[in-house]
């Protein structure tokens, strides 16, 4: 398990979308881009696949034509190279599991069209991760986004729970000691905007009103209304990243300090009660 040479998937796709002048392109996205990953998920279609990437900013089949030119700059950037030191460096670090890791341009929506939208995302699984950027992105910036995503990994491993298992208490800490390990290891200046979003005294209470009564929901897929929020329901923008990371930060500094390699172990349960959102 290493970081895979997806360069060559990308021009693939790429040239037969030039063969056929874009028609199918969608298909072929799913039939070079998705089919190989399967091995990570034997119980779904590449349909599935394609969808749960998309939705998490994969670039979209429509892309083709300029995918080259935006495969060519994140190659001057070092992209690869980055990612391969890093995920060494945070491996070693933090006692980390092997994992395959996937690197895809960000969809062009995500990366320039709309300020609402990041220039980087990933999504995590037990035994893969994939990454999504763009090629205006600095060296610190995909550090960051690698050091997130690996610890959710690295978490997943302690938790060992199957997605439809995972409570809403184990995805908020999650996403916390993601960001909180961002902070550990370059500063402030690279965590999320979402991290100081709201006032304590805001957080809390939209914490005790509307995330405590559901802490024992089971299954990541009815979390996504908790950690992303939603316009005109009780849940406001990222409160569930933003309570997450107060969580991990002040337990933290109330009961630490401590490495990520301590922190990583610890159960949900014990980081909530030792912060400012005890139950």
């Amino acid at each position: 398990m290493s970081v895979k040479e997806t360069r060559n998937l990308l021009f693939t796709f790429a040239e037969k979308c030039e063969e056929q002048h874009g028609r199918g392109a969608e298909t072929l996205q799913r039939e070079i881009i998705c089919d190989s990953v399967m091995k990570f998920f034997p119980e779904v279609n590449s349909e599935v696949i394609q969808y749960e990437l998309l939705k998490n900013g994969l670039f979209e089949p429509t892309e083709w034509k300029s995918l080259k030119k935006t495969v060519r700059k994140l190659e001057l950037n070092h992209v690869w190279d980055i990612v391969k030191q890093e995920y060494k460096y945070l491996r070693e670090l933090w006692g980390g599991p092997k994992v395959s890791i996937y690197i895809y341009p960000i969809k062009k929506e995500s990366a320039q069209w709309r300020k609402d939208f990041p220039r980087k995302n990933g999504i995590a699984y037990r035994n893969v991760l994939f990454l999504f950027v763009s090629p205006e992105l600095n060296k610190e910036e995909i550090k960051a986004l690698v050091a997130h995503e690996y610890n959710h990994v690295c978490r997943l491993k302690f938790l060992s729970s199957p997605p439809a298992a995972i409570s809403l208490a184990d995805s908020v800490i999650i996403e916390g000691l993601g960001e909180f390990a961002v902070k550990q290891l370059y500063g402030k200046k690279w965590i999320a905007p979402w991290t100081n979003m709201y006032r304590l005294e805001e957080a809390k209470e939209v914490w005790e009103r509307h995330f405590v009564p559901g802490l024992h929901i089971k299954g990541i897929k009815n979390h996504q209304l908790y950690l992303f929020g939603q316009n005109k329901t009780p849940f406001p923008k990222w409160i569930g990243y933003h309570i997450g990371y107060q969580i991990v930060y002040t337990y933290n500094k109330k009961r630490g300090p401590f490495v990520m390699k301590e922190l990583l172990l610890k159960t949900s349960d014990e980081i909530i009660a030792g912060s400012d959102f005890a139950i």
